[in-house]
């Protein structure tokens, strides 16, 4: 008798062991994954990727941000599901260069932490792993603003894998693919651009005018260059002199309404130098959602693609309801249509010069 239990123990721990998945993370970790039912998301972009997945039911804790920032701007915290999500405890402060709290997710008790990459910057993986005794699988975004389209497919296959959820993991890879492709077709054959210039875009707090990105994703999936792009060293932020606007004097101007009232505070000052750009003269300024808060979020800048595709190249996108579109994309990322909550605090798709006249 005591064989058999002792025979029936060790089947068991088996079995157990073979229910283990291993699993390679983002910096090359082998991350050991049982059954996962509870987890928590710590780092910039980590949440949202679970909300993509259509897990938000798993989550157990969340950073403390998430309940003290605005909400609209984060496609994710816009939703209905994030109310409840809200009212979880709270696994340790969250935002940039903030470490996670390994007393607080203890507590929380999830089967699995998922760890944004941006916070290996501050806090060892291996080191929170053995602190709270929870298998730590680092994902990443990409580099921030930008979406990267490789490193966002090996993140959605890897955490479809670690939380069974792999049929909407290659859904949202799809969804991404989809519209990047249908946006380059539409443009790729375009040998003749107007001269376009995106500013005042969002990154670490309020930017003015003549802060910009380059690469920029929307216009770049529209195979259109920006005039910041020659003078970009580095992908990335930067901040243009003024007088290169004089110089390139670009013919349509995009501006970020995350900024967008900073923006008109300097135009009131001294709005002469601002009416020497051509697209200020003629009235060719338009507003785009913001989409770099927490990280990338990329069903609004995909929204914003298509904005911009409407007003470049209207012919090339006459068939594009840019309002229907954007509640498409995000019924598809996050299973709400967003659009009319961005208006509560933007603009949303309109032209501007009404609000920059020049004389």
């Amino acid at each position: 008798m005591r064989r058999l239990i002792v025979v029936l123990l060790s089947l068991l721990l088996f079995f157990e062991g073979a229910s283990a998945s291993v699993l390679r993370d983002f910096l090359g970790r082998n991350v050991e994954i049982k059954e996962v039912k509870r987890i928590v998301a710590v780092g910039p972009g980590a949440l949202r990727l679970i909300f993509y997945l259509k897990a938000q039911y798993m989550i157990c804790g969340i950073e403390e941000n998430e309940k003290l920032w605005e909400a609209v701007g984060k496609d994710y915290s816009m939703t209905k599901d994030f109310e409840t999500i809200k009212t979880l405890p709270i696994i340790g402060p969250g935002g940039p260069g903030k470490p996670p709290v390994p007393e607080l997710i203890v507590k929380a008790n999830p089967d699995l932490i998922i760890m944004s990459s941006v916070l290996t910057e501050v806090y060892d993986p291996d080191r929170l792993q053995k602190e709270t005794g929870k298998p730590v699988m680092v994902i990443s975004l990409g580099p921030p603003g930008h979406v990267d389209m490789e490193v966002l497919r090996q993140t959605f296959k890897m955490l479809g894998s670690a939380l069974n959820k792999n049929e909407r993991a290659n859904e949202i890879i799809k969804q991404l693919e989809g519209h990047v492709s249908d946006l380059s077709k539409r443009t790729r054959d375009i040998k003749t651009y107007p001269k376009v210039y995106v500013g005042a875009v969002s990154f670490k707090g309020t930017q003015p005018f003549t802060a910009t990105q380059s690469p920029y994703p929307p216009l770049m999936w529209l195979n259109t260059p920006s005039i910041a792009d020659k003078y970009a060293r580095t992908a990335g932020f930067l901040n243009l002199d003024f007088e290169i606007f004089l110089k390139e004097q670009p013919q349509i101007v995009f501006i970020d309404e995350g900024n967008l009232n900073l923006v008109k505070q300097d135009f009131s000052k001294d709005p002469g130098k601002y009416c020497l750009i051509e697209a200020f003269k003629k009235g060719e300024i338009y507003g785009v959602l913001p989409f770099n808060y927490y990280w990338t979020n990329i069903s609004t800048a995909l929204a914003d693609a298509y904005y911009l595709g409407k007003i470049i190249y209207p012919e090339r996108f006459k068939d594009i309801d840019v309002v229907k579109k954007a509640n498409d994309i995000f019924q598809a990322f996050l299973g709400e249509p967003l659009y009319q909550k961005f208006l509560k605090a933007y603009p949303g798709f309109v032209n501007l010069k009404m609000e920059f006249k020049c004389q």
